[in-house]
């Protein structure tokens, strides 16, 4: 293995352990927040800070250096037999990074707003309820995104011909 492909995987995998490894906590900070509303605004700002400056630079940087391991593999087609796990990897990452920009991102953004100077004293409840709605399309966008993550890891480490 050349010094240059031994970076670069190294490069890619400790992205990947550094950048969607605390994305499985995301869930046990949220159940923090619901058993103890004080510190709900605290955990909100926690999570998107995480998203915002950890995840999705991140992400932005495995796709580089993903790009950089097939160029450094000489990796053409990839449509060729032992390559083409990757089409569907690179189909699920496209979408994975999308969605977390496009609309996790934003829902993290919504909640922090939501949480932010709240009044002591339980929320008036049209309030609440957009909290609540709020909670569950975080929840559910992150089980997407968990669920893309596994996918993709299973394609890399699996390597199947499709």
């Amino acid at each position: 293995m050349s010094p240059l492909l031994a970076l670069v995987l190294f490069l890619h995998v400790m992205g990947a352990i550094i950048t969607f490894g605390p994305t499985f906590i995301f869930p046990i900070i949220a159940s923090q927040a619901q058993k103890s509303p004080p510190n709900g605004p605290f955990a909100a700002a926690l999570s998107e800070v995480i998203e915002r400056r950890v995840v999705i630079p991140g992400a932005v940087v495995q796709g580089i250096t993903g790009v950089l391991l097939i160029l450094i593999l000489g990796v053409n087609p990839l449509t060729d037999a032992p390559w083409r796990w990757l089409l569907p990897a690179i189909v699920l990452y496209v979408i994975a990074i999308l969605f977390a920009i496009f609309v996790q991102a934003r829902n993290a953004e919504k909640m922090v707003e939501l949480t932010a100077n709240m009044p002591p004293g339980p929320p008036p409840a049209e309030t609440l309820a957009e909290i609540q709605a709020t909670g569950k399309a975080l929840q559910r966008g992150g089980m997407l995104l968990s669920l893309l993550v596994v996918l993709i890891v299973i394609l890399m480490v699996t390597k199947p011909t499709i």
